[in-house]
């Protein structure tokens, strides 16, 4: 046990020094670094399962979570995916009770459920954490979890005198075990995130001496992140401070090193820095300054908090009402209300979701104690009360036992029952789609080779007599057959193939889905066909069944919903496959007509899904009709999925 120990910790060294290396990376070789991270926890996936794989799957997993979420991602994007990678790293290190892979996944997973705003639940992971630490010492781990529980309480809307006092002893701890392990990353954080609790409250002579401490440590380690944000925030709070000419020196230091392109913390400090400065220029009312760097500010605007769209908003209308343009003054103006409304309804929202989850808490404590009372109670009576229900249970005993008995063979009957009900039900229903899928292609193969054969025959009489008539009106008439039999032919070819794609298993279900679509007449309706995550390729048996629910799905929007437009979406998720069919036709308008005309192909399609285990669901409206398939993937054990860092749209 002590040399896998010794392995982990090695490779926990390793890790660490790729963190610091890779923080800033321009956006194209961080993801050819992402593409090969992948490669390498696919073939660590394909391995016997060890302890030496399952630490490098874990830390592989984790730099790809480091460098994943470091590229520009939309929000909703990281919301979506951002509890995924964590969770996979949590089962890995579960799996062997691995305690120093526990502790991080731990740490991981409290950084996502803070960012995704649920603090309370953040801070109880972070000091489970903290305890695992006191049996397995881990002193960069213990001092990430112990800043980041401080951030959990200083990064509040209203921070009170005890969530400050709570900040500032977390953060002492975390720089007492990083000064004594010379780990020299959370040192830097202890500095920079002091300083940036003072800015946040605009008390900038108090932010600056932190960062003047740690100037001379950062310029010893000009690699790490902690460098660039040092120069950035030094610049900050002498420009605040009135001291415009050392400002700049560290300002021009700055923007030489600084690039947009290299991950989203590189991107984020370079316009915290254009719009501190803009808001040091109007704070001098030299509008003309400040508004050149609020625009260039704003070209990263989608990309902020709404914290920090409501401060561009507002200084932007001080800067236009100090210009004398009114008009825009005001419109920024109306921006920022809008804004600040909506996150007072946010922050109400925030506010009784935390209230909430304290006061379920306290409820169940409450209730625990309550049970603990209720049972001390019963004990004391069951005590006083066992010689009386000691004979009672004695006379009742044999007869119990002949009850149960008599109800567990009773129940035992009916499950048998309803077990053999189950069985001959889905052999019916395997019984009829196989019949119909038979049917499906023995119809298909019969319109190819019969009914195509004779159209074909029938083109080349007709080229044959039109070659030996001299009629020139007969003639004329014989080629306008020449349209329609091509017509019929392209119309057979389209029918034969709905009915039993070509090649169905080499080509996959998202392949002939798409040539289902693509091949549907642009008259009266005009479908689109949309893809979006990894592939994930379903056995041949359900990918037909997924394949013949959407075929009818499309078939009955071309017939019966008169919609100009329709959509065909494939959604791959980790674990399900999500199939959406919608159009803007008379939806409820005509549900009548369409429930009698398509009835047996909905029933059919309901069947099919419940065969595979999967789930359709349709919505009417007056808008049209959404209908949703939800195909569960068959289970893949000891397999990390990861997403995609070229997602294909």
């Amino acid at each position: 046990m002590n040399r896998l120990c010794f392995f982990g910790i090695l490779l926990l060294g390793g890790w660490l020094s790729a963190q610091a290396q890779y923080t800033f990376m321009p956006n194209s070789r961080r993801l050819t670094l992402l593409d090969s991270l992948k490669a390498v926890a696919q073939t660590l996936n394909r391995q016997p399962t060890s302890f030496r794989r399952d630490t490098a799957l874990f830390y592989t997993v984790d730099q790809y979570r480091f460098h994943y979420y470091d590229l520009n991602r939309p929000f909703a994007e990281l919301t979506r995916t951002m509890l995924v990678l964590p969770d996979s790293m949590y089962r890995i290190a579960a799996r062997r009770d691995w305690q120093t892979g526990l502790i991080i996944a731990a740490i991981r997973r409290a950084d996502a459920i803070s960012y995704l705003g649920d603090k309370v639940s953040a801070v109880r992971l972070y000091k489970e954490a903290l305890q695992r630490c006191h049996y397995q010492p881990l002193p960069h781990q213990q001092a990430v979890a112990l800043i980041n529980l401080a951030a959990c309480f200083a990064y509040r809307k209203n921070v009170t005198r005890q969530d400050w006092q709570q900040t500032v002893g977390y953060m002492k701890q975390a720089l007492v075990i990083a000064k004594r392990s010379n780990d020299v990353e959370n040192i830097h954080q202890y500095y920079n995130l002091m300083g940036d609790f003072h800015i946040i409250g605009r008390r900038y002579a108090q932010a600056l001496p932190f960062y003047e401490t740690e100037q001379p440590l950062m310029d010893k380690h000009r690699h790490l992140s902690g460098y660039r944000t040092n120069l950035a925030y030094l610049g900050i709070c002498y420009l605040h401070t009135d001291q415009e000419t050392k400002a700049w020196t560290f300002l021009r230091r700055f923007f030489a090193v600084s690039r947009t392109d290299q991950g989203s913390y590189a991107t984020y400090l370079h316009f915290v820095v254009l719009y501190e400065i803009g808001a040091f220029y109007l704070r001098r009312k030299d509008y003309r300054t400040a508004l050149s760097y609020q625009l260039r500010y704003e070209r990263n605007l989608g990309e902020r908090t709404l914290f920090d769209r409501i401060d561009h908003y507002e200084s932007m209308s001080r800067i236009y009402g100090g210009l004398k343009d009114y008009t825009s003054a005001y419109q920024y103006q109306q921006r920022y209300r809008t804004m600040r409304d909506s996150l007072k309804i946010d922050e109400t929202g925030r506010r009784f979701a935390d209230m909430q989850n304290e006061l379920s808490l306290q409820r169940k404590e409450n209730q625990l104690n309550t049970l603990r009372n209720q049972s001390l109670k019963q004990e004391n009576r069951t005590q006083q009360n066992r010689l009386i229900s000691l004979i009672i249970i004695v006379c009742l005993l044999v007869g119990l036992l002949t009850l149960l008995a008599y109800s567990a063979r009773l129940r035992k009957r009916k499950a048998e029952t309803d077990l053999q009900l189950i069985h001959e039900q889905r052999e019916t229903d395997t019984r009829i789609i196989q019949t119909q899928d038979a049917e499906r292609q023995r119809v298909a193969a019969d319109l190819h080779d019969d009914l195509g054969g004779t159209l074909a025959t029938i083109r080349r009489r007709i080229s044959d007599i039109r070659l030996h008539l001299r009629d020139p009106q007969a003639a004329h008439q014989l080629d306008d057959l020449q349209p329609l039999i091509q017509k019929s032919s392209d119309d057979l070819r389209r029918i034969a193939h709905n009915l039993m794609p070509p090649e169905f298993a080499r080509i996959g279900l998202c392949a002939a889905l798409e040539q289902l679509v693509r091949g549907q007449p642009p008259q009266p309706t005009y479908f689109s066909f949309i893809t979006a995550g990894d592939e994930h390729k379903l056995p041949v048996d359900m990918a037909l069944n997924v394949y013949r629910i959407v075929s009818e799905l499309v078939h009955n929007v071309g017939k019966h919903a008169q919609a100009k437009r329709a959509a065909v979406q494939l959604l791959y998720y980790a674990d399900h496959l999500t199939i959406t069919v919608d159009d803007d036709g008379l939806g409820s308008r005509a549900v009548k007509t369409v429930a009698q005309n398509a009835g047996i192909g909905l029933k059919n399609s309901n069947l099919r899904a419940e065969y595979i285990g999967a789930t359709l669901w349709r919505e009417v409206s007056e808008g049209g009709t959404l209908v949703v398939l939800d195909v569960p993937y068959p289970a893949m054990p000891d397999a990390v999925r990861l997403p995609n860092p070229n997602p294909a749209h």
